[in-house]
Formats: structure tokens, sequence, C-alpha cells
């Protein structure tokens, strides 16, 4: 019998310091879809400013490693996990990482 890993969705908020800019923000997505592909991880980011949303999908443990790493990143602080919940399936099909306006965000985690 095959045992499939519980999938969840994390989502957190956080706020970047001031010296990170679009630029690099862009290069740290491009090098986490990557990252998070070789993990099953999916997931979708937004920026608002300096205010972050991020919705992380998949496997528990990696999940919850990952999330422990984005605590620990000096790139930002405030970082505050607003709810973590089992779910059936991805919902962001095979996204390591992309990055959305705000209200694209606001949509799926309603979701």
């Amino acid at each position: 019998m095959i045992v499939v890993p519980a999938l969840i969705r994390l989502t957190y908020v956080s706020t970047l310091h001031p010296e990170i800019s679009l630029t690099d923000l862009d290069a740290l997505v491009a090098k986490a879809a990557v990252f998070n592909q070789d993990r099953d991880i999916t997931g979708v980011l937004a920026v608002d400013h300096n205010r972050v949303c991020q919705i992380l999908e998949g496997p528990r443990r990696q999940v919850e490693q990952l999330f422990g790493s984005i605590r620990n990143d000096p790139r930002h602080h405030t970082v505050t996990e607003i709810e973590t919940r089992t779910i059936e399936a991805s919902s962001f099909e095979n996204w390591g990482m992309v990055r959305r306006d705000m209200v694209d965000m606001v949509m799926y985690a309603l979701d």
C-alpha cells in the first residue's frame, strides 16, 4: 500500500525590510520556484508596498520546514502565520512559486 503524505496549505503575512527591491523580490521568486518544485511545494506570493502575503501548499513536512526557514529570513520581519489547513490537492497546479497582485491573493486565500 502506498501512503500519500498529507497536503497542507499554509498562509502567512510579513513585512519586507525597506532595502528589498522588486528586482530582489523577482529574483527570490524565480529561485524559490525551482527550490519548491524540487520539494513538491507550490504557492503564490503577493506584495503590496512592503507587505507580503504568501500561500504555500505541499506535503506537511516540506511546507513546515520551508516556513521555518522563512521565519528566520532576515529580508523580512513580523512573520505571522494566518492559517494552516489540510487540503486534498494543490490550488496552484505546477507553480513552484509565482508573484501575483494582492487582490488575486485574497481570492486564492478565500478559496
